[in-house]
């Protein structure tokens, strides 16, 4: 019983931490930026966004709205860790920009609900 609890808290303790972040001087964030603006960048370009998932279009991809526009995004499973998203909910969503010859989508690496 004892060794089980101490696994559960050390991967509690490094699965936290996955997701941990420095603040402060010089510190390197990305710029929550437009949909607009974020189609325009380079393929592989950090971006963050903020918006509305709208719909679901297959397993991984979901439509994403801001105020200038949509743009496609993929998201694993696993990058909602367990937050339920509704249309309603403002989301904040980090990754990059995936460019090919059709079409400009996000993949998304992080998703956190805004409150």
């Amino acid at each position: 019983m004892f060794k089980g609890l101490i696994v559960v808290l050390f991967t509690s303790l490094f699965s936290l931490s996955a997701f941990a972040a420095f603040v402060g001087p010089g510190a390197t964030s990305i710029q929550t930026l437009t949909v607009k603006e974020a189609i325009e960048l380079a393929d592989d370009s950090k971006v963050a966004l903020q918006g509305k998932l709208i719909k679901q279009t297959s397993s991984e991809h979901y439509l994403f709205r801001d105020q200038t526009g949509e743009v496609m995004v993929e998201i694993e499973g696993k990058d909602f860790r367990q937050i339920t998203v509704t249309p309603e909910d403002k989301i904040r969503i980090t990754g990059e920009v995936d460019s090919d010859w059709s079409e400009t989508k996000i993949d998304v690496e992080h998703l956190e609900l805004l409150k």
